[in-house]
């Protein structure tokens, strides 16, 4: 189904769109539901996404878009797209490969997070992969490619310096002070720390004290 683009000027911090109930119910969607999203150019871009439905501020013909959608398709405001129902993706036969107490390799685990960063999974699904590594443990190359696909998922800063630092605490003790000041004396002796903190915990802690 062709619909015009809207912005909303909201920011969901993943890719994230809106139709309206009538437009869902056309094409057969319900809330929490993938659908695909396809530009109509030479050179097509598509992406698959979670769909919400809302009345009144959405028109019929219409598919509202975050900002993350309109970055990742370089859409513009009344640009038409073709919007339909997603295919399965290969995320959730991996998953229930997991629950089924089988390894994952690293290109099946890169999938699942890929598309769990994209948001081409919806919250139950990504329960059900938590489910089937919280029931059936994972062995440490599992556990390493996890953590590298977890890295590539996200935005890194590089920085520059022969010696980069971290310290991380091992968390649940209120009142731990220890990381200000080993971090202070790393960096006054030339180590580059990258270190953020944040106020949520701080004041958790000075309630807990």
């Amino acid at each position: 189904m062709e619909l015009k683009v809207k912005f909303l000027k909201w920011s969901a911090g993943i890719p994230v769109a809106m139709l309206n109930q009538k437009t869902a119910k056309k094409l057969g969607v319900h809330v929490q539901d993938k659908i695909s999203i396809k530009t109509l150019s030479k050179y097509p871009k598509e992406t698959s996404t979670i769909i919400d439905t809302i009345t009144g501020l959405i028109k019929e013909k219409e598919i509202a878009v975050s900002s993350e959608l309109k970055k990742r398709l370089e859409l513009r405001k009344g640009q038409k797209v073709d919007v339909t129902l997603a295919l399965t993706t290969k995320s959730l036969f991996f998953i229930k490969k997991k629950l089924n107490n089988k390894r994952l390799s690293r290109k099946e685990i890169n999938e699942i997070i890929r598309d769990i960063t994209d948001n081409s999974l919806s919250e139950a699904e990504i329960a059900l992969f938590i489910s089937g590594m919280y029931k059936n443990g994972m062995d440490v190359n599992e556990i390493i490619y996890l953590i590298d696909a977890i890295l590539e998922s996200g935005n890194k800063f590089k920085f520059r310096g022969k010696i980069i630092g971290d310290k991380h605490s091992i968390g649940g003790i209120a009142g731990n002070r220890t990381t200000p000041i080993i971090v202070s004396i790393c960096a006054s002796a030339g180590i580059i720390m990258p270190k953020s903190s944040s106020r949520a915990i701080l004041l958790l802690q000075e309630q807990l004290m």
